[in-house]
């Protein structure tokens, strides 16, 4: 239902999660020669953040299934803190390793490493709004 804000908040995870899988996450220089650290350099790392796309984009179409959506949210909050985790972890990694190939060595962790963080900011308004609508459910049920 797209009138509902929680459906805006699952869909902008989407498209930052989308986003985060094509984006560089890390770029290093080493003599004059640039390299990018692309989510898909490493297979899992890359499925991990197509699956956290994937996730909020099925619960938007499980709208009549508000408890299932919650639980959803939640595992998309574990997937978020996990994708986090190892983007940051090889951005880092990759950080260090060009810091030790000489002091002709650059390298820039990008922006895209944040957006998990955003993320999981956005699920959670999307779990107090699930839960705002199926409260307001509930008390027109009992009026019934």
């Amino acid at each position: 239902m797209i009138q509902r804000i929680q459906t805006l908040y699952l869909l902008i995870i989407t498209g930052l999660m989308s986003a985060m899988c094509f984006t560089p996450l890390s770029r290093y220089a080493v003599d004059g020669i640039e390299n990018v650290f692309v989510a898909f350099d490493f297979w899992w790392l890359g499925g991990l953040l197509a699956l956290c796309a994937l996730v909020p984009l099925v619960t938007i179409f499980l709208f009549k299934n508000r408890f299932l959506q919650i639980r959803l949210c939640c595992a998309e909050l574990v997937l978020l803190a996990g994708a986090q985790a190892f983007a940051l972890w090889y951005a880092i990694r990759f950080d260090t390793i060009a810091e030790s190939m000489g002091n002709a060595a650059m390298s820039q962790v990008c922006t895209p490493v944040l957006f998990p963080i955003v993320c999981i900011i956005l699920v959670l308004m999307a779990i107090r709004g699930i839960v705002k609508d199926e409260r307001l459910v509930r008390s027109l049920d009992r009026i019934r």
